[in-house]
């Protein structure tokens, strides 16, 4: 049997229930249900996490190195990564915003700190772009490119998964990164046409109230705006919520069982 380093955000922690403070990981998730096919788990996963603080975690950085705004002022439990043991990792793919945000109060009265609001200078610096999908495309070649260098530093192979945003394409220039599921909504919701890289709401919501953004940018990221809107619309119809119950996961993890030796 294998040992798995498993990466990735909430959809690497597993299924999520309840309401308000009631509201977390029920304990289920792919990390279970590999180890209940013998295979031993790292998971290393992080609940609203970024791609690229995954990749800090894999060099073992769990403090604050500016490439990530949320996640690693958190205790979590830290794991030291003894990569002579790991034969494979898992990877789910997330929001490509995620590095540039923090939770706060989507007005004074609210509750809870749940609003995912992205730091102004990263909007500023998206105006840089003649086009969202150049930022799109610059974005992969640099988180690609670094996961990849990571996999064969350590002669590993990286087996992509597209959770709560899809594959980009250009994943197949890199030898150690293996696409297996390009949109895991897809898979599991075959009603979703399209899946996009922008899955969480309040970006929409702050790039549309954003008039420098939307003045260089409207006519590309209105389409963006109702295809997202199109596929949060199916999750909370299907899951109720935007992770996948024990059963989507546990088809998630009969596509990766033929990989692993």
């Amino acid at each position: 049997m294998s040992t798995i380093l498993l990466a990735g955000d909430s959809w690497g922690i597993g299924v999520f229930a309840g309401v308000g403070d009631t509201y977390g990981p029920t304990g289920k998730g792919i990390a279970t249900l590999l180890e209940e096919t013998n295979q031993t788990v790292i998971n290393i996963s992080k609940a609203g996490g970024s791609n690229w603080l995954q990749l800090d975690r894999m060099e073992d950085n769990w403090g604050n190195t500016g490439r990530s705004l949320y996640g690693h002022s958190h205790l979590d439990e830290y794991k030291k990564i003894d990569w002579d043991t790991i034969d494979y990792i898992v990877f789910l793919q997330t929001d490509i915003f995620r590095e540039h945000y923090l939770y706060v109060k989507k007005t004074p009265d609210d509750k809870f700190t749940q609003w995912k609001k992205l730091e102004e200078p990263f909007v500023d610096s998206l105006l840089t772009y003649d086009r969202l999908s150049n930022m799109i495309a610059d974005y992969f070649s640099k988180f690609y490119t670094k996961l990849n260098e990571i996999a064969q530093y350590h002669n590993k192979k990286v087996l992509m998964l597209g959770g709560w945003n899809q594959l980009h394409p250009s994943i197949t220039q890199y030898s150690n990164l293996i696409p297996v599921i390009y949109s895991a909504t897809k898979l599991l919701i075959p009603e979703l046409i399209e899946d996009v890289y922008l899955s969480d709401p309040e970006w929409y919501s702050q790039l549309a109230n954003t008039p420098e953004f939307m003045r260089k940018f409207g006519n590309e990221f209105k389409p963006m705006s109702i295809i997202a809107a199109d596929k949060l619309e199916l999750v909370y119809s299907n899951w109720k919520e935007v992770h996948p119950d024990i059963t989507g996961y546990s088809k998630l993890v009969d596509k990766l069982l033929p990989y692993f030796g």
